[in-house]
C-alpha cells in the first residue's frame, strides 16, 4: 500500500531527541562555552581604545561643563545640541570623580550595559519564563549592537537599562497595580524621555497598547460572545510585558517540555485581590494603572519641556534625511551587525529565532508548528519593538528628523525577548545548544571586529600636526562636525577655528544649523584664517566634502585658499569608510 504524507499539524512526529536526554557530559560542554563568550563579551567592552568621534568627544565637552555660573554651563550646552540631560549629567557626575580620559568616558557605558543585563533577565523570566531569560541574556552580552554601544561615549546603553527596568514596572503594574509599581513605572518612563527623545516613540507604542488592552479586548470577548462562544472560554491576551502567564521551558539547559515559565498572571487572575471585582474590571485594572503611570512619567518630564520646545524650534537632525519604512527591516539587520558576513550569518540565526517566538509551537524533537496568526506573548513582544520603529518611521517623516541607527537601542529590549521566547520552542537539545552557541560566537566576533573598527581619524591627524605643524600656524576645519573629536587631540599650541562661526572646535552648536550654513561665506572665513597666519605661518584644513549642508561651503573655503597659497599639498589621505568611520583629508597652505 503506498503511504500517504500526513502535515505534522495532524499527526505529530515522536521527539527524536528530548531535551533532556543528552548527556550531561553535552550540558557541561555548553555551559563552558557559552560562560566563556559571555565573559569575553564583559571584557571586550573596556577594550576601545580609538578616539572619540563626534558624538562622543561632543558628549564629554557637554558633560564637563559647569551645571551654573556665570559662563557657558551644561544647560546653555544642551540647549544647543538637541539633548535631553539625563545622561549628561550621569556622564558629569562621572568624569568629576575618574577624569575624562577615552578610556574612563567609555568604562561609564560598559558598566550601564553591562548591568543592564539583570533587569532584562528578571523581565524575560516574568515574561517568556527561566529558560528564555537566559537565551535573552546571553544573546544580548554578546550582541554586535550592544558590545559596540557598550563602547561608546553615549546614552544608548542607559536606554537598554531604563526600558528594561520600564519593563519590569510595567509589568508588575499590570499584574498586581499598587502606587509603588506605579511610581516605578513613572519614573523609568521620565528617565527615557531625558535620556533620548527617540524614547518618546516607545513611551507612545506602549501607550497605544494598553489603549487596545482596554478597548479592543471587550471588543473581542462580546464578538466570541455573539458567536456563541462560552462564557469561560479564554480570550487571547496581550501577554508580553503585560505580565500575562507566558509559556517558559523546563530543563537544566532549556526542556522540551513546557509550563508556566513566568509569575505573573494576567490582569483577569487579580479579581481576587480585588475583592469581588468583577473579571472585566480585573481587567481593565492593569492597564489604567499602567497608563497613569505613563502620565506620571510626562509629570517627570515636564519640568524639561521649555527646553524640549526650544530645541524643537531650532535644532534637529540637519545632517540627515527622514528615513523610509524600509529602515525598520534594516533595523533587524543592524541589531544583528550590520551588513557583513558575520552580520548576515546572524541575522539569519536570529530571523529562525524571533519567527519561532513570534509564532513557532514545539511539537517535540527537531518539529515547530508555525501559527500564522502569531502567538502570545511573541505578538505583543514584536508589536512593541516593530511599532515602535513604525512610530518613529512616521514622526520622522512628518518632522523631517532623520532615523539613525544607533536610535533603535529604544526597542531593542522587547527585541531580545522575542528571541529568548523563540528558544523555548526548540526541543531537541543539540539543536538549542548548537543554534544559542553559534549565534553568541558570531555576535561576539562580529562585535569585537566592529568596536574596534577606527571611529575617527583625530589621532593620525594629531601624529601628523605634531610633526608639521608650529606655533602660529592656523588650522580650519570644515564642517565643525569633525572638530570635536579633534579638539581632544591636536596640540594644544595650534589655532584652530571651525567653519563657519570661526569658534573654537570643542561642541557643535546646532542651533539653526542648516540656515547658518547657507547664509556662511567661505571665501571670507578663508581670508580671515590667511590674516590671522600671516605671511610667515602655514594655515591647515581638515575637511571633507561628504557632509549634507556643507556641500559647496568647504569647497569655497578650500579653493580660495588655493587661490592665495598655491604651495599646497595633501599631508593626510581622508581613510575609507570601510576603515575608519569619521573620515577626512588634512591639507596645509604653505607661506610663500
Amino acid at each position: 500500500m503506498t503511504d500517504v504524507a500526513v502535515r505534522p499539524a495532524e499527526r505529530k512526529p515522536e521527539p527524536v531527541d528530548q531535551v533532556g536526554n543528552a548527556s550531561d557530559r553535552a550540558g557541561r560542554a555548553f555551559t563552558i562555552v557559552v560562560g566563556a563568550l559571555v565573559a569575553a563579551a564583559v571584557i571586550v567592552r573596556f577594550t576601545a581604545t580609538q578616539a572619540l568621534w563626534l558624538d562622543e568627544a561632543q558628549s564629554v565637552a557637554i558633560a564637563r561643563l559647569p551645571l551654573s555660573g556665570s559662563g557657558t554651563t551644561m544647560w546653555d550646552g544642551l540647549l544647543q545640541d538637541g539633548s535631553p540631560p539625563l545622561y549628561y549629567l550621569l556622564l558629569h557626575g562621572w568624569i568629576a570623580v575618574v577624569g575624562e580620559s577615552t578610556l574612563a568616558v567609555r568604562s561609564l557605558s560598559a558598566l550601564v550595559n553591562i548591568a543592564a543585563a539583570w533587569p532584562l533577565y528578571l523581565l524575560a523570566r516574568r515574561v517568556i519564563g527561566e529558560r528564555g531569560a537566559r537565551v535573552s541574556v546571553v544573546l544580548y552580552l554578546t550582541s554586535p549592537f550592544a558590545l559596540y554601544f557598550g563602547t561608546e561615549t553615549r546614552m544608548y546603553s542607559l536606554i537598554v537599562l531604563l526600558t528594561a527596568l520600564g519593563g519590569v514596572a510595567l509589568e508588575r503594574v499590570l499584574r498586581a497595580p499598587s502606587a509603588k509599581s506605579v511610581i516605578g513605572l513613572a519614573l523609568a518612563a521620565g528617565g527615557l524621555a531625558l535620556t533620548h527623545y527617540w524614547c518618546l516613540y516607545l513611551l507612545v507604542t506602549v501607550g497605544v497598547w494598553l489603549l487596545g488592552l482596554l478597548i479592543v479586548r471587550p471588543w473581542y470577548r462580546a464578538r466570541r460572545a455573539r458567536r456563541g462562544d462560552p462564557a469561560g472560554t479564554p480570550v487571547p491576551r496581550a501577554a508580553g510585558v503585560s505580565g500575562s502567564t507566558s509559556t517558559g521551558s523546563t530543563g537544566r539547559s532549556g526542556g522540551g517540555s513546557h509550563r508556566s515559565g513566568g509569575r505573573g498572571t494576567s490582569g483577569a487572575t487579580s479579581a481576587s485581590a480585588a475583592g469581588g471585582m468583577s473579571s472585566a474590571a480585573a481587567a481593565r485594572r492593569g492597564p489604567i494603572h499602567a497608563l497613569i503611570g505613563l502620565v506620571g512619567g510626562g509629570l517627570v518630564f515636564a519640568p524639561w519641556l521649555p527646553s524640549f520646545f526650544d530645541q524643537l524650534a531650532h535644532t534637529g537632525t540637519p545632517w540627515g534625511e527622514p528615513a523610509s519604512y524600509a529602515a525598520i527591516s534594516h533595523a533587524y539587520g543592524q541589531w544583528a551587525g550590520g551588513p557583513t558576513t558575520l552580520g548576515r550569518l546572524l541575522l539569519f540565526l536570529i530571523t529562525g529565532l524571533a519567527a519561532a517566538g513570534l509564532a513557532g509551537q514545539s511539537t517535540g524533537g527537531r518539529f515547530l508548528l508555525i501559527d500564522l496568526r502569531g502567538r502570545e506573548p511573541g505578538r505583543t513582544l514584536f508589536f512593541l519593538a516593530t511599532g515602535t520603529l513604525f512610530v518613529a518611521v512616521t514622526a520622522g517623516k512628518l518632522v523631517g528628523n532623520a532615523w539613525a541607527d544607533r536610535y533603535t537601542a529604544t526597542a531593542f529590549v522587547p527585541f531580545l525577548l522575542v528571541l529568548g521566547l523563540g528558544s523555548t520552542v526548540i526541543g531537541d537539545r543539540r539543536i538549542f545548544q548548537g543554534v544559542i552557541a553559534v549565534a553568541a560566537a558570531i555576535g561576539l566576533l562580529a562585535g569585537t571586529t566592529d568596536l574596534h573598527r577606527e571611529r575617527s581619524q583625530a589621532a593620525e591627524a594629531a601624529g601628523v600636526l605634531e610633526r608639521l605643524a608650529h606655533p602660529g600656524d592656523v588650522m580650519l576645519i570644515c564642517p565643525d562636525q569633525i572638530g570635536p573629536g579633534l579638539a581632544r587631540t591636536i596640540p594644544p599650541w595650534l589655532k584652530v577655528h571651525v567653519v563657519p562661526t570661526y569658534d573654537a572646535p570643542d561642541r557643535v552648536n546646532w542651533v539653526d544649523y542648516e540656515q547658518r550654513n547657507e547664509n556662511a561665506d567661505g571665501r571670507e572665513i578663508a581670508r580671515r584664517a590667511l590674516a590671522e597666519a600671516g605671511p610667515e605661518h602655514t594655515v591647515f584644513l581638515a575637511g571633507s566634502g561628504a557632509y549634507r549642508t556643507y556641500e559647496e561651503l568647504c569647497t569655497e573655503v578650500q579653493t580660495t585658499l588655493a587661490q592665495a597659497r598655491p604651495h599646497a599639498d595633501q599631508v593626510m589621505k581622508q581613510g575609507l569608510p570601510a576603515k575608519v568611520y569619521e573620515n577626512y583629508a588634512l591639507l596645509r597652505f604653505q607661506a610663500s
